[in-house]
């Protein structure tokens, strides 16, 4: 298939995945979402709570188990296990939603393409992200894709063992360049948990404007950039949003987690509505290794710019005509 030419539509790859029920989700993919993301949101509440009991006279053994365990960790620490990406994968893959698709602009990611993914929004829990990483086209080990993430997330017993099993690490800057001088393609969101502060069910909201240092990293090792964006994320949980400006500024900048949700049976999202990853085109960063400032602002007004394209051209097909991007 000839690749679009400029007044034309651009060339899309797409892979979509349909439940067999059209009002239930597929029960294998139901158990594997519930334990992901049933670890994702209760290993948080294990050392505070473990810590509490103890100091409350409750016991000292959950103390004494989380302290075993971080002790263990430290001598045997976890690995990638390919056997628990495949189990993951294939229970993704069933359909939660209703339907579930990765859309890519022109072409496919080459194991050797160098490119950085970027993924908005955030969400409450990332479910596009997730998805993402399960699919054929973004999550194939053929891919060479390294998935990274807040590390904190390392530091929490259950999660940071089922992140790293699926061979996700963390997003500090040493690991980043490591990856990076590696040549190996990525996938972040940028943002972070201040993205997760302004999300917002029901809107299309991203946190992009003030973060551009995986853009300086894009110049620094020639990667090419592409903007991706998740419709349906905004319809996952319903969230609490009171206090925006403090969870922004001493929650978010402080690496809490600063979104109060619910979903369905509590940590579940709804599942009643589709969800498409549309990723956009690339934007080939030259090779620079001392970026300007000018340098990085230029390459990162490209990458808003092709997010808000990305945005404004699904729209209708995947969200409402009148949708804005905040």
């Amino acid at each position: 298939m000839a690749k679009g030419s400029k007044g034309k539509a651009p060339v899309k790859l797409v892979e979509e995945h349909k439940r067999a029920w059209a009002n239930h989700a597929d029960p294998i993919s139901w158990l594997g979402l519930l334990s992901f993301f049933g670890i994702w949101v209760g290993s948080p509440i294990i050392p505070p709570a473990c810590v509490a009991a103890a100091f409350t006279g409750v016991s000292n053994k959950p103390l004494m188990a989380l302290a075993g365990y971080y002790a263990y960790r430290a001598a045997f620490p976890a690995k990638s296990w390919l056997l628990v990406q495949e189990a993951y994968r294939a229970c993704f893959q069933r359909c939660y939603f209703k339907a579930q698709r990765v859309v890519m602009y022109d072409s496919a990611v080459s194991p050797d393409s160098k490119t950085l993914i970027g993924f908005h929004p955030h969400g409450a829990l990332s479910c596009g992200w997730t998805l993402a990483n399960a699919s054929s086209l973004l999550g194939s080990p053929t891919t060479n894709m390294q998935w990274l993430v807040a590390p904190l997330l390392f530091r929490i017993p259950l999660i940071a063992d089922v992140l790293t099993w699926n061979s996700v690490q963390s997003v500090v800057p040493k690991n980043f360049k490591k990856v990076m001088s590696k040549g190996q393609n990525i996938s972040i969101i940028p943002g972070g948990f201040h993205s997760a502060a302004v999300f917002k069910s029901g809107r299309y909201r991203c946190f992009v404007l003030k973060r551009k240092g995986f853009v300086k990293y894009a110049l620094q090792y020639g990667y090419a950039l592409r903007p991706a964006f998740c419709f349906g994320e905004e319809s996952t949980y319903l969230t609490l949003n009171l206090f925006e400006r403090f969870r922004l500024k001493y929650l978010a900048g402080n690496n809490v987690p600063p979104v109060l949700f619910l979903g369905k049976y509590g940590v579940l999202p709804f599942d009643n509505h589709e969800m498409t990853v549309v990723v956009g085109s690339p934007i080939q960063c030259p090779l620079v290794e001392n970026p300007t400032k000018e340098d990085v602002e230029k390459y990162h007004s490209l990458y808003v710019e092709g997010l808000r394209r990305v945005f404004d051209e699904n729209k209708k097909e995947y969200a409402t005509e009148d949708a804005t991007l905040d």
